[in-house]
């Protein structure tokens, strides 16, 4: 087995990269925990590229929702993957400016710190496999704009007496410049993979690219210069340009064309090698260039204005020489302009463009456009393709309680999607919350980044019902209590072969539950079990733990830890497994028998909680005493409209918990 593991897969470039090297014929690994949607907000998600890589391409591909940064879960993927693995491509980083300036820790955490790990991971499991890194011409800060330019009508250029005439090379000094943070943070992993490529002898190459786009990069006011440009063209929309007034000059590479450097290092790989990469002499264009491009493919007149400010550090005059690289593998040219590009971006944005192309003429709202440098595609996770998605993975039905994404949905609803979803081998990650459910999120912002990442977040408990009613008048006759969700989930997997697996509690537990729902359900097939370990996993414990649900020939996972836990462990395992996760929490010990359930006229009432809360105090005091209250005086603070609860407000969880 030959493997490509790619960084940022769902990405622009790394997509791309994933679908041209599994028509090659490789196994391709993806790894990308859309961390975009951190930096830039909804629009920006690339979830919907992640789900399109996993249902085109099938076995071919295998996506890891993985941070590069914590170690334990990247050397055990390397490790488990080891010799197997022949190419590296390293696309996943922080792409902003204005972000790594207000988080300059996670910027060089992400940027700097993750590549050292992919780089440690590459020498310590798969020495000989050649390890790619898409570096940005940011890398020379602003010395470009040091260079003897010549104001011409419509663009700056060089001076063409100048050695750089053909475009910037390798060798412009890196030193005794402004990079901004994001840069300096870019620099230093662009010389580690250098000294790793030197030093360790590894096959390494930096790719130092300019604006990268494409038919697929939908851009944004922050990054996708060409991409935002196109789209402005064409709905209307307002756009500003910044300063030089609008004759700075940026080249621009399509993503095919660099897939195809890609591949072409790869078949004869170098060591600690640099590359500028762009569209060179060949595709480059200036800003008023740019527009009238736009207005000519699309055949309106843009509505655009100037301020004379310029972005700091933004290049006047950027064009990559890539004669070193065309020198090192003469077989690869590129194939795309500017023009070629635009017309593809238009022809692909159309569809997507539609609605906004319809208002256009009844006068679109007004845009903050920024410089084409900022506009830049960062060389990492790429924009999204179709409209914005948002923070929460099943809208539709998705309600806000205390900042909590709660489906107002029913039995019937919640198994047939379910089920629907186990017959198509899908992902559905999904969990039934009570108020102790929604409170440890409301209380934990990282927790309440998972629960917002879930497909399928059911009211368990009446107060949440009643939230639901309250707030959103979803007109709910019952809660989807989760041990009946169990039950009828079970009844509708016996009836249609889907075998199901048992994953916590203890193995006595476990085996009273599995004879229970198997005298229950005689045709039901319960293909594996796992008792909790009552620890944090390892990462090679985890991987492990996924194979063997996988191996199992399950359809169903369930998953009995207890909340938090269990909601943690089907929030980082969801990526692993293609197949329903349910988080079901006391549904276990009821079911085997080993707790007993409230009255079902309290459970009508909404006093469940009372009746746990006599067996249990001193387990359930804090949960019942404190939470409920903190529960209700919040609930009405939200009704009233005095306080105000946003489903984006969470923090994404720096490392993983491994609950197990």
């Amino acid at each position: 087995m030959s493997v490509v593991l790619i960084t940022g897969s769902a990405g622009l470039i790394g997509s791309e990269a994933t679908q041209f090297f599994a028509a090659q014929g490789f196994d391709v690994v993806g790894i990308d925990n859309n961390m975009r949607s951190q930096f830039f907000g909804a629009e920006a998600s690339t979830e919907w590229q992640r789900q399109t890589l996993i249902q085109k391409l099938g076995s071919r591909y295998r996506h890891f929702d993985l941070d590069i940064r914590a170690t334990g879960t990247l050397d055990a993927l390397f490790k488990k993957y080891s010799s197997d693995l022949k190419l590296i491509i390293h696309t996943a980083a922080q792409p902003s400016h204005d972000w790594a300036a207000r988080d300059p820790q996670t910027d060089f955490s992400v940027n700097a710190n993750g590549t050292l790990n992919l780089l440690e991971a590459t020498r310590q499991y798969a020495p000989d496999a050649a390890f790619i890194f898409t570096s940005t011409n940011k890398v020379y800060g602003d010395t470009p704009n040091r260079l003897p330019l010549i104001e011409l009508e419509h663009r700056w250029e060089i001076d063409p007496s100048h050695p750089y005439a053909n475009g910037i090379r390798e060798d412009m000094s890196i030193d005794h410049t402004l990079h901004s943070l994001f840069g300096a943070s870019k620099v230093a992993a662009d010389v580690l993979v250098q000294e790793y490529g030197r030093y360790f002898g590894m096959k390494t190459a930096c790719f130092r690219g300019g604006c990268l786009t494409g038919p697929n990069h939908s851009g944004t006011q922050l990054h996708g210069f060409l991409a935002y440009l196109m789209k402005c063209a064409a709905t209307g929309t307002p756009y500003k340009i910044f300063g030089y007034k609008g004759k700075q000059v940026r080249d621009n590479i399509h993503s095919a064309d660099l897939i195809a450097a890609f591949y072409e290092f790869f078949k004869a790989p170098r060591s600690g090698e640099v590359y500028n990469m762009g569209g060179g002499r060949f595709s480059n264009c200036s800003m008023l260039e740019a527009i009238q491009m736009c207005e000519e493919i699309s055949g309106k007149p843009m509505q655009w204005s100037y301020e004379e400010q310029n972005r700091t550090g933004d290049h006047i005059w950027y064009v990559s020489d890539l004669s070193k690289f065309q020198n090192h593998y003469p077989k690869w040219q590129l194939r795309y302009d500017v023009n070629a590009i635009l017309r593809e971006i238009y022809a692909a944005g159309l569809e997507r463009w539609k609605p906004r192309v319809a208002a256009a003429g009844q006068g679109a709202q007004t845009a903050h456009l920024l410089s084409a440098e900022q506009q830049e595609l960062p060389k990492s996770t790429a924009a999204s393709k179709p409209p914005a998605l948002p923070d929460l993975r099943a809208s539709a039905t998705k309600k806000n309680v205390l900042g909590v994404g709660i489906d107002a949905t029913d039995y019937t609803e919640a198994v047939e999607r379910i089920v629907q979803a186990a017959k198509d081998k899908t992902t559905l990650a999904g969990s039934a919350l009570a108020v102790h459910g929604v409170m440890t999120g409301v209380m934990d912002p990282a927790h309440r980044h998972r629960l917002n990442q879930l497909d399928l977040v059911v009211p368990d408990g009446q107060p949440v019902r009643w939230a639901l009613n309250l707030l959103h008048k979803a007109k709910l006759g019952d809660r989807v209590y989760g041990p009946n969700l169990m039950l009828k989930v079970c009844e509708r997997a016996a009836a249609e072969g889907l075998p199901i697996f048992l994953y916590g509690s203890k193995a006595e537990t476990l085996q009273q539950l599995s004879h229970n729902l198997r005298e229950r359900f005689p045709r039901l097939i319960v293909a594996g079990t796992q008792p909790s370990r009552f620890r944090q996993l390892s990462a090679e414990e985890k991987l492990a733990a996924a194979d063997q649900i996988k191996t199992s020939g399950a359809a169903i996972t369930f998953v009995g830890l207890g909340c938090p836990r269990q909601e943690v462990f089907v929030y980082e395992f969801r990526d692993l497994l293609p197949m329903p996760l349910l988080a079901v929490g006391a549904a276990f010990d009821f079911h085997a028998g080993t707790v007993s359930q409230a009255p079902a006229f309290m459970q009508r009432n909404g006093l469940e909680w009372f009746y746990r809360f006599l067996h249990e105090p001193r387990r359930l005091w804090h949960r019942y005493v404190v939470l409920n209250p903190l529960y209700l005086t919040m609930l009405t603070l939200q009704a009233l409209g005095l306080k105000q609860f946003n489903l984006r407000d969470t923090t994404p969880p720096s490392q993983e918990l491994r609950f197990g």
